[in-house]
């Protein structure tokens, strides 16, 4: 049974694109997502992705990408989105603490992230939840 918490009560499904040059992060956090009540879509390419959001520019409310991931990095990828759809948010995943070319200033999640940090941030971009104090008083310490 999952162990995660959520603080949202979805009346309709929102959903997301996972871009992750690793399946298995994709699969999980698609997993936990989707348990959650969110319709997730995941690709281990951004290229392939972004070709994927081109025939769906509507379909999507949020985009959660790796920054480092081969063909495009997360910072492109999300200038690419913006540029299609403006409403649809991105958070990106880093190990590192900030990231130069974030001219955008998407949200960034660092590395590592627990599931629970994953559900939290999601709530509360879709959502406007706010984030457990278990999880953090600040978002940019999520």
């Amino acid at each position: 049974m999952n162990q995660l918490t959520s603080c949202c009560s979805l009346t309709s499904s929102k959903s997301i694109v996972i871009i992750d040059d690793e399946p298995d992060i994709c699969e999980m956090f698609k997993v936990v997502l989707q348990e959650n009540g969110y319709s997730v879509n995941t690709f281990t390419n951004p290229i392939v992705a972004f070709e994927h959001l081109l025939k769906n520019p509507d379909k999507y409310e949020l985009v959660i990408s790796d920054y480092r991931t081969t063909y495009l990095n997360g910072c492109e990828l999300g200038t690419k989105v913006k540029e299609l759809n403006g409403n649809i948010k991105v958070i990106l995943i880093s190990a590192y603490d900030s990231i130069e070319d974030n001219k955008h200033n998407f949200e960034l999640l660092r590395k590592p992230v627990t599931l629970q940090k994953l559900l939290d941030i999601v709530n509360f971009s879709l959502n406007n939840n706010p984030i457990p104090l278990s999880s953090s008083a600040r978002l940019d310490e999520i």
